[in-house]
């Protein structure tokens, strides 16, 4: 009788909790947002409609197709998307009172980082702090570290170059012998190592992310870069949108599925790869060695004090620069070779301005001679509008008062956002938003100084993206060596790019064909192959 009784009580309580209260909810709108269309049918009194949208794997796409008919849209139970590019300002903008969302914080480790301190306080203290890493005096003086790696990954698509394509010829697949999403992510990991660690990884020159470490019994450990930070991200993807219920979705997820407890093993084991790479760098310091990166900022300040930060901050600070350090430009620049390739009549526009400041003879380009060329900053721009590397929208909280969007007051503690994705779409601020048009950025300043208001991959306001400076270093040097030096086949003329969503938007791997240019003063390439 009193395990009947007791399993009466507990499906009662299901009952009410997961399905009469939140409809209850629903119907006495206690926050005024019934009057918002709905996303889902379900979107209204459950989260599960929104992770059920992150599972069929790319929810911006499908949530912006919504937003052509509705401007504001009910994603969640508490979740309003805004199309109207207006909205970044109020959500976003540095006077705004919203604050970042508690998805933040439940995601944290025991010590918050730049990017998931929901205090303001706290992520001023933090962005204070690391400004002086982020310099761009600091970043021209690493260039030399990024310099490094573009010719690392120069020294490997030169031995996997092929014979060049004829006309209308379609490659084979043996000639298919780069896979350019697989490279941007090793050369992204190991700029960023270098940049922030003075650590050389030597992913590129092994062509793979496999990191082995000693361990304190004398074996060592194994780890796939980027498997691990994918892993972790991918399944906290899944489940952080019912916020209020992460910390048991979590646990529950690692007992009850396989495919869960391999995502969270692999988050685990990129904690532990943060933990060797701060302690070999410690351990270096320790002896003498000196250092100029990230880590010498974390460590003093530009007068030389120290910091005394605890282990755990500067593990954390290293771990988000190691990630989104990583992963966004990898993103970047896998997307904008693609939507170069697709657009061969601005490739070539491209190459003609590079090779304007390029000699034949140089092989890697010098960031002082591309930083400042019009076109190939538009081609970059213009890629990470058609696809932001973070497509969805960064969520925010109304303050407990409530504060006034788009001249509409909404309710205190409404989650609220504006998708990357979504904002770079808006046809009245970017006429034919689907076309790849490095040109709109250059033809009108006052209509690019619009655009760039409304331009958000790095995100905007006090919240923006400390290391955008880094990340467009990389890319102006990256993308011109390699469209100055090489020419590139896709595996047919229709092929497209997959992405996968997760906070990240992921490209699905990129086969390409690839061989070096005949430019002038050149031999004749096909002489490599007779």
């Amino acid at each position: 009788m009193p395990l009947l009784l007791l399993f009466i009580i507990f499906n009662t309580f299901a009952l009410l909790y997961f399905i009469v209260k939140p409809v209850a909810e629903y119907v006495y709108d206690a926050k005024n947002l019934r009057k918002y269309p709905n996303q889902t049918l379900f979107s209204g009194v459950t989260n599960l409609s929104y992770i059920w949208e992150r599972i069929l794997g790319f929810r911006t796409k499908r949530l912006y197709e919504q937003h052509k008919k509705y401007p504001i849209i009910r994603i969640g139970p508490n979740s309003l998307s805004f199309a109207d590019v207006r909205a970044i300002k109020d959500i976003y903008g540095h006077s705004t009172q919203c604050r970042k969302d508690d998805q933040y914080s439940v995601t944290a480790g025991l010590h918050f980082n730049l990017l998931d301190a929901v205090d303001k306080n706290e992520h001023a203290r933090k962005r204070r702090m690391l400004s002086n890493a982020f310099a761009t005096r600091n970043l021209e003086a690493w260039e030399f570290k990024v310099s490094d790696k573009v010719e690392k990954i120069v020294n490997q698509f030169d031995v996997r170059c092929t014979k060049p394509l004829s006309n209308n010829e379609v490659p084979k697949a043996k000639d298919l012998t780069i896979d350019y999403r697989k490279w941007t992510n090793l050369f992204t990991v190991d700029a960023i190592a270098d940049i922030g660690l003075s650590d050389g990884l030597g992913m590129l020159g092994r062509g793979n992310d496999t990191l082995i470490f000693e361990t304190q019994g004398g074996g060592t450990q194994s780890f796939n870069f980027v498997e691990t930070l994918h892993g972790g991200n991918r399944a906290t993807s899944i489940i952080v949108w019912s916020t209020e219920w992460f910390h048991i979705l979590k646990p529950l997820t690692n007992l009850l599925s396989t495919y869960f407890n391999q995502q969270w093993q692999h988050g685990r084991n990129y904690s532990t790869i943060i933990g060797h790479l701060v302690q070999r760098r410690l351990q270096k310091q320790q002896k003498g060695e000196k250092f100029d990166d990230f880590l010498s900022c974390l460590l003093e300040d530009k007068h030389g004090i120290q910091r005394n930060l605890d282990l755990g901050e500067i593990e954390s600070e290293v771990n988000v620069m190691m990630n989104a350090g990583s992963d966004t430009t990898a993103i970047a620049l896998t997307n904008a070779l693609y939507y170069l390739i697709k657009n061969p009549s601005q490739l070539a526009t491209l190459r003609r301005e590079v090779a304007s400041v390029l000699s034949d003879d140089e092989i890697i380009a010098p960031y002082a001679k591309v930083k400042n060329l019009p076109y190939l900053r538009a081609c970059l721009d213009e890629s990470l509008r058609i696809s932001p590397p973070v497509a969805f929208g960064l969520v925010r909280k109304t303050p407990p008062e409530g504060v006034t969007i788009l001249g509409e007051l909404i309710a205190g503690n409404t989650v609220v956002s504006v998708p990357a994705y979504v904002a770079h779409r808006d046809p009245n601020i970017f006429p034919n938003p689907e076309e790849f048009r490095p040109e709109r950025w250059l033809e009108n300043e006052e209509k690019a100084k619009e655009m760039g208001k409304y331009f958000i991959p790095f995100s905007t306001g006090a919240r923006g993206c400390i290391g955008r400076n880094i990340s467009y270093l990389e890319q102006h040097v990256l993308v011109a060596t390699i469209v100055h030096r090489y020419d590139f086949a896709l595996p047919t003329e229709d092929w497209q790019l997959e992405w996968e969503e997760a906070f990240n938007l992921w490209p699905a791997p990129m086969p390409l064909k690839m061989w070096r240019r005949a430019r002038s003063g050149c031999f004749d390439l096909n002489d490599l192959y007779n």
